[in-house]
């Protein structure tokens, strides 16, 4: 299809504008081309542009306006986030397989421990099970220093508590969620910790009132803390602890299309439905796929992406084929590239960056509500920030009122809706300040 906009062909084109919420939008792309009409579409590219220019115009909001050069765009342009509260002074417990000091959060781990492994292994040394719990940590509180500050979590000055819950052979126990929840219960006073994030499952589907897991996320809540918990990945599965928990916010998933603009926004397929005890889940959903997140450092895929953007940012074609005659036999590629027209290497190296999901020698994009749920523990964040004596009742009320419905999707694979960051911390700032509640 093409642009009527940028004149160049797109698969799709937008066409969803409403007329009130969206008349700055409307008038950016008329500005572009005055002909230009809602019923025409645009593509998603000018109507980021244009969505970007409106909220720069803000006064009292500032956005990146440069998105040039990025495949994937930043989670908190993307859900329109205020940019001047960031979580700081607001402590995050992450509860996740494990992790590692990532320069993107390694200045603000006030805690960092194994609570599964009889023998620890060293956090200076990268784990492949210190993946999964890096990622989730550096979505929701990352603060970009590998990007130049470009991608952000939304808590980027948020601290961080991190607990480990994988044991040696990867496995995650519902007794070791639940050991974690209690540590965090015990110790929120001496680390401030506000807000759980769980991107871990219990292994079955059982009643709240007797999971161990659930039962120590009810206890979490009673003493102050906000559990956010991550719905899944299967969409036939049952809803299982901790995410099956009325006292969590459970987190689905929302495919954003890796635009700014709502009008393209679809479900991501994952865990709802009823519990067992009769509860919808989930409570709200957020973005799960094109989410920038972390590789792991030194890792194998750490050092093969060095190599592939090495190659994919040379210009001269005569050390292209030197650099990736070198880079072959590692990466296991086909040395005979060597002897075609330096085009061919080119094409490689882009398709294996496009394969491997890589943004930048530091990102990649990954989906899952794993991912979600930080995001959702990121606003979260801003909110506290906002206005500290909120209870975990009234943070969840908040962001199932502000949540936007996604039209044409049944209520129970989206609970409340997506959840809107910039209208739930306007919400929380409109209510009466009152003395901070003592939680500890």
């Amino acid at each position: 299809m093409l642009c009527p906009i940028c004149h160049q062909h797109h698969s799709t084109l937008l066409h969803q504008f409403n007329g009130d919420d969206d008349a700055p939008l409307l008038q950016k792309l008329q500005e572009e081309v005055p002909s230009w009409i809602p019923t025409q579409g645009a593509c998603t590219r000018c109507v980021d542009q244009a969505q970007l220019e409106v909220w720069s115009a803000h006064d009292a909001l500032t956005y990146h306006t440069s998105i040039d050069g990025y495949k994937i765009l930043p989670i908190p342009e993307r859900l329109a986030a205020h940019p001047d509260y960031t979580g700081k002074g607001i402590t995050i417990c992450f509860i996740d397989s494990g992790f590692y000091p990532h320069p993107d959060i390694k200045s603000r781990i006030l805690h960092m421990t194994d609570l599964a492994s009889e023998h620890p292994h060293s956090v200076l040394h990268p784990h492949p099970n210190s993946w999964h719990g890096t990622m989730t940590a550096v979505v929701g509180a990352g603060d970009g220093a590998l990007s130049r500050g470009f991608y952000q979590g939304l808590a980027s000055s948020a601290n961080l508590v991190l607990l480990k819950v994988a044991d040696e052979q990867g496995k995650i126990s519902g007794e070791n969620i639940a050991k974690a929840i209690h540590w965090a219960i015990e110790n929120r006073k001496q680390y401030r910790i506000r807000i759980l994030n769980l991107s871990v499952t219990d292994d079955w589907a059982t009643s709240f009132h007797v999971n161990e897991v659930d039962q120590a996320v009810q206890k979490a809540t009673e003493a102050g803390l906000v559990v956010v918990a991550a719905a899944g990945n299967d969409e036939h599965a049952l809803v299982k602890a901790p995410a099956n928990s009325p006292h969590a916010i459970t987190v689905g998933g929302l495919d954003d299309h890796n635009t700014l603009h709502p009008s393209g926004n679809t479900w991501y397929p994952s865990t709802h439905g009823t519990t067992v005890d009769g509860i919808q889940k989930p409570d709200l959903i957020a973005p799960a796929i094109w989410i920038p997140a972390p590789l792991l450092p030194m890792s194998k895929e750490y050092h093969t992406a060095a190599v592939l953007f090495e190659l994919a940012e040379t210009q001269k074609h005569h050390y292209l084929k030197a650099k990736y005659a070198n880079a072959a036999a590692k990466l296991g590629f086909d040395p005979t590239l060597v002897f075609y027209p330096s085009e061919h290497i080119r094409q490689k190296v882009h398709s294996e960056i496009g394969g491997r999901k890589l943004i930048t020698p530091y990102y990649q994009h990954a989906d899952g509500t794993s991912f979600a749920a930080p995001i959702v523990s990121g606003i979260v964040a801003q909110m506290l920030e906002a206005n500290s004596a909120l209870t975990p009742q009234k943070i969840k009320a908040v962001l199932s009122q502000t949540a936007r419905k996604l039209p044409k999707l049944a209520l129970e694979r989206q609970g409340a809706g997506v959840v809107h960051a910039l209208g739930a911390l306007k919400a929380v700032q409109g209510l009466a300040k009152k003395s901070a509640i003592t939680i500890f």
